[in-house]
């Protein structure tokens, strides 16, 4: 091991640059896995976008599903993936006579005599599951509909009548949907289906119109967002459909903008421009693109807001690795240290929701699809949760140059000891030496609240993590704050000891650090 490599961090002031919504870390479960579709197993086969291996229905009233879900909330749970836009909605005739008396969601039916080639059927029995699923998890839903080639007709253009038998139905059922998002990397259409099926961002943008005034008519209170475009590392947004979507008249419906960013890609899918690497993310600037791609995002929002003064930004789907997760790195420790530090970025920089692909499957997903046990990145998740709060402040300044520790500073805006209360997240990129960091402020001292560090149980790449050298287990999520969950994981800090605080992250580890200060 190296000789540490020491910092001191000087703390600025408490004024915060930006406020975060309770749900900012958000969740996904994958229309495929919903649906017993195509979705990331072993098998390495491919096509279309997906796995060539298919899979049994997810479980929605699965115990231990529905319990850890829970403690991730308050977020919403999109609905969504490649397969959202193969889905047929069987909701029964009643939801189709309410479709035909609506004189605007009608005015594209599709032709009778066509039948659409759907792969996936959505029937009511899983729709009413989803939405018990929704409640008893204290989520808000957020449902990706099909824009897919078997919604359109032979000029390209979308049909309604689809889509708006689902949100009849909701309504008529009292099922809330907070938001409803048009398609999934419509984008990627031409990669997907052929170049014959591409939608450009002109059609795009005049489906998005037609499709917002049609949901609304039957929803006045949803959210609408679109175009869930992916994003690539290194080359941006293929096809791309965000600029122009902002600067049209659909803009005034647009809520949020949607957009999805893998920073690389596994060996499961054929195509790449960077392939998952152990240390690959450990990288400053591989780390730091995905600001890049943001501000572009924040760019074309001033032409949204233009027409829709509080257009938000979403991106509905990220992970450590596109194509599921990569096998042995997704779902380890290697993937936290990645995630926090992308959590981190983002609430800096002006993105309003994060949604984690995914809660649950494949090597990426926060919680084991087998087992349903939870990965390292289940709890970062949940201690970013508990200790992060809504308010973003100034990280300050920093004497020692090394790039590889990464920090970021937050406060509820409550007090702690009198004090007014902070957090620290600290990430060291190092791999080889200790980051020993000295904080101070001017003019003020420190009461000690609690250091919680995070490691690898073993090697970088173990499926376990420790919290303060302790193995974490279930207890940590289900008993948080009890006396005896404190003690094992030596979460009690002292209170009221003032004092310049020194921390030290060993190679590779990430650190919380709670504490409170008072002005002298």
């Amino acid at each position: 091991m190296s000789s540490p490599r020491h910092y001191t961090i000087c703390i600025g002031s408490r004024k915060p640059i930006r406020s975060l919504p309770a749900d900012f870390l958000s969740l996904t479960i994958d229309s495929s896995l919903l649906l017993g579709g195509h979705w990331w197993g072993k098998s390495r086969s491919f096509a279309k976008g997906v796995s060539g291996e298919q899979v049994e229905p997810l479980d929605l009233e699965h115990s231990q599903l529905i319990a850890y879900a829970a403690q991730l909330a308050p977020a919403m749970l999109r609905i969504g993936g490649t397969e959202a836009d193969w889905v047929r909605y069987k909701m029964g005739k009643k939801a189709l006579r309410k479709l035909r008396g609506t004189k605007t969601a009608s005015r594209r039916e599709g032709n009778s005599n066509e039948r659409p080639a759907y792969e996936l059927v959505l029937k009511k029995g899983v729709w009413k599951r989803l939405n018990r699923f929704i409640k008893e998890s204290g989520f808000d839903l957020l449902f990706t509909l099909s824009a897919g080639p078997a919604d359109r007709d032979a000029s390209g253009a979308w049909r309604s009548d689809n889509a708006m038998r689902l949100v009849a139905y909701s309504v008529r059922k009292g099922f809330r949907v907070a938001a409803w998002e048009f398609g999934n990397e419509v984008n990627g259409f031409p990669f997907l289906y052929g170049p014959r099926k591409r939608v450009s961002a002109s059609q795009y943008s005049r489906d998005f119109e037609y499709f917002s005034e049609s949901v609304k008519h039957i929803d006045p209170q949803a959210k609408i967002i679109g175009p869930a475009s992916a994003i690539w590392p290194i080359i941006g947004e293929p096809n791309p459909i965000i600029k122009k979507l902002c600067a049209s008249p659909a803009a005034r419906h647009l809520y949020a903008v949607s957009w999805h960013y893998y920073p690389q890609q596994s060996h499961h899918g054929p195509i790449a421009v960077r392939r998952a690497g152990t240390y690959r993310m450990l990288s400053p600037g591989n780390l730091n693109d995905i600001v890049r791609w943001n501000r572009n995002i924040q760019k074309y929002l001033t032409k949204s807001r233009e027409r829709s003064t509080n257009t938000e930004n979403w991106l509905t789907e990220t992970a450590h690795a596109l194509y599921g997760g990569e096998p042995g790195l997704s779902d380890s420790f290697v993937s936290t240290l990645w995630w926090l530090d992308e959590l981190g970025l983002l609430a800096r920089n002006g993105v309003d929701k994060v949604f984690r692909q995914s809660l649950i499957g494949a090597r990426y997903g926060l919680l084991d699809q087998e087992s349903m046990k939870p990965k390292p990145d289940y709890y970062a998740s949940f201690l970013w949760k508990k200790l992060m709060g809504n308010l973003v402040l100034e990280t300050g300044t920093t004497i020692g140059t090394n790039k590889k520790l990464r920090y970021y500073r937050h406060t509820t805006g409550a007090y702690f000891a009198g004090s007014a209360a902070e957090v620290l997240l600290l990430i060291n990129l190092n791999r080889k030496a200790s980051a020993h960091v000295e904080i101070t402020a001017t003019n003020a001292s420190f009461s000690v609240g609690h250091t919680i560090l995070l490691q690898a149980d073993g090697g970088f790449t173990s499926k376990s993590m420790l919290v303060n050298g302790v193995p974490v287990e279930d207890d940590l999520v289900f008993y948080w704050g009890t006396q005896k969950v404190m003690k094992k994981y030596k979460i009690s800090g002292k209170k009221n000891e003032q004092v310049t605080k020194e921390l030290l992250l060993p190679p590779l580890s990430a650190l919380f650090y709670l504490f409170a200060r008072s002005e002298n």
